[in-house]
């Protein structure tokens, strides 16, 4: 297969630039010769990349696919180059990891320090709210996408590794005995609510029956789970929390769980990427992980079964 690296090139700037005149421009050639390399490329290819009847233009699934593939090509024969002459460039390259901030840390940091196979590793984190994050790994923008389970993604061309669990459990903040600030059973309590187009508002949603047995009455609403965390600690209200995220206040018990028992929403935590080829560094650390989990590890447990 002869596949001219300019074309490459080309191909990456109009996934990025949906536009074939734009693109053209920032590859200094003439349109009619921008628009003959990509059906050239597509001829190469054997398959057709850019869906022409959209505006702006997009991506066919098969392009999806293959932005992954031209981009770990041109790193591989950049990085090539590099050793060839010997360029020391420290930050070339990063493995790129796409995750909501409920799980930017503790979970993706300990999962990187967990799996990081030596230090010449390097990452590039863009914490994205849930459905950014999904069209980040959907169009190639990211090497892994660190989430909770979505049944869009548990199908070909991803694939994916469940490397913990865990529940969202409704936390307040104690009074000087230890125990909770508010009674949600008892008495009309104020609570922190997650924006409707949120992930975790939607997994709320699924439990409603169980959460309507709750007196309260919200008084902020945000999409941001560090920010609820926040909020409850100061005893603003209660607020659901996955335990991934307060381990060290549960642990503390500067955060409590109200009736943990009962009031819990079950979650998974994935790993998940394209079946395409990566890069050598984000197969090795695709691969690592995957040993672990084989092995039975997982970066998180539900809270109760902690010690």
């Amino acid at each position: 297969m002869n596949i001219d690296t300019k074309w490459l090139e080309d191909f990456l700037k109009l996934a990025e630039l949906q536009h074939f005149t734009r693109a053209a421009e920032a590859r200094h050639i003439t349109q009619p010769a921008f628009g003959r390399h990509i059906r050239a490329l597509e001829k190469t290819v054997g398959k057709i990349l850019i869906d022409r009847s959209t505006t702006p233009i997009s991506l066919t699934p098969a392009g999806r696919q293959f932005k992954n593939i031209a981009r770990n090509m041109i790193s591989q024969m950049e990085d090539g180059l590099n050793l060839l002459h010997s360029i020391e460039q420290p930050f070339v390259n990063p493995i790129r990891i796409a995750s909501p901030h409920s799980l930017a840390s503790p979970t993706l940091l300990d999962l990187i320090e967990h799996n990081k196979i030596d230090n010449n590793q390097t990452f590039s984190i863009d914490i994205l709210r849930v459905d950014f994050a999904i069209r980040s790994i959907r169009e190639g923008n990211c090497d892994f996408f660190l989430g909770f389970e979505t049944k869009s993604l548990l199908q070909p061309p991803f694939q994916n590794l469940k490397i913990g669990h865990g529940n969202f459990l409704l936390a307040s903040a104690v009074d000087t005995d230890g125990q909770p600030l508010f009674d949600p059973q008892t008495s009309s309590t104020p609570i922190i609510g997650y924006s409707a187009e949120s992930h975790s508002a939607r997994l709320i949603e699924q439990y409603q029956p169980e959460i309507t047995k709750l007196n309260t009455y919200q008084i902020f609403e945000s999409s941001m789970c560090h920010l609820h965390k926040e909020m409850a600690l100061r005893g603003t209200g209660i607020a659901w929390l996955p335990d991934a995220l307060i381990q060290e206040e549960l642990k503390n018990k500067s955060l409590v769980a109200i009736e943990p028992s009962v009031y819990r929403l079950p979650y998974q935590i994935r790993l998940y990427r394209n079946s395409s080829p990566l890069r050598n560094e984000a197969e090795s650390f695709w691969q690592a992980i995957n040993e672990q989990v084989q092995s039975g590890w997982q970066i998180n447990y539900p809270w109760e079964s902690q010690d």
